[in-house]
């Protein structure tokens, strides 16, 4: 019996160990490495392929830039800036604002060509439709409050980077929210390895391998993250049967 408990307390001591090895990250606990978040203008190509490797589309080029601002009471913001582009045609823009050092959003407003616009403001972790927004019952009644407090989803690859990464076997439970969902939630991150990334000719980077479990149908990515400069410079995501990837061009 002696033995049995022992077994039991040394397995339980296992569990609490390795769930305390998961640093949780959020907006409130201040753990990002925000000396890394600088202003900045960085464009990647995005394409699909199929498992075999063949392409399935041409790339759209996203045009992605930080600039930092001031409110009217003098509290330090950010300006996230994103231009989609597929064909020459500017197919989606999103801008996103937020506070410094926590990096919490203030507003979000995004104009997509078959989606049309949509507008969130944030107010001490509650998400509403700003009143000039509104154009329908459901639009007025549109009401989120974030638990866990989260960081804008559409700046993942400027977020991403800024993790506390030391070494390979790290974990982290990192909360997003994608404006006009109706819940916020925590995503569990992995530093799965660290290698040299081929950027062209006979250069190479050195890379952390971050992969992120998006909690659904098998769906997974993972990003190849500058140890040096902080930034991420690919990214290859596997969901529905088919790859997706973000190549950074410069």
């Amino acid at each position: 019996m002696k033995q049995l408990f022992l077994a039991i307390s040394l397995l339980v001591s296992s569990l609490l160990s390795a769930q305390a090895q998961i640093d949780t990250i959020n907006t409130n606990t201040l753990k990002l490495n925000v000396s890394a978040f600088k202003e900045s203008k960085r464009s990647y190509a995005v394409f699909f392929e199929d498992s075999t490797g063949k392409r399935l589309t041409s790339a759209d080029i996203w045009d992605r830039t930080i600039r930092f601002s001031k409110s009217a009471t003098g509290q330090k913001t950010y300006v996230f800036d994103w231009k989609w582009f597929s064909k020459d045609s500017l197919i989606g823009h999103v801008t996103t604002t937020g506070l410094l050092p926590s990096l919490a959003p203030l507003t979000h407003d995004a104009t997509y060509a078959k989606r049309g616009a949509r507008n969130f403001v944030f107010n001490h972790n509650i998400v509403t439709i700003p009143t000039a927004s509104r154009r329908t019952a459901k639009d007025s009644t549109f009401k989120v409050v974030l638990n866990p407090p989260a960081f804008a989803f559409p700046m993942d690859l400027e977020i991403l980077p800024l993790l506390p990464v030391k070494k390979v076997g790290q974990e982290f439970a990192l909360a997003f929210y994608e404006p006009g969902s109706p819940t916020s939630n925590y995503y569990r991150l992995t530093v799965t390895g660290k290698e040299d990334l081929p950027v062209g000719g006979n250069a190479k980077v050195n890379c952390w391998l971050l992969k992120i479990d998006y909690g659904q149908q098998g769906a997974y990515a993972t990003f190849w993250i500058s140890d040096q400069s902080r930034e991420v410079l690919k990214m290859r995501e596997y969901f529905r049967g088919r790859y997706r990837y973000k190549v950074k061009l410069f």
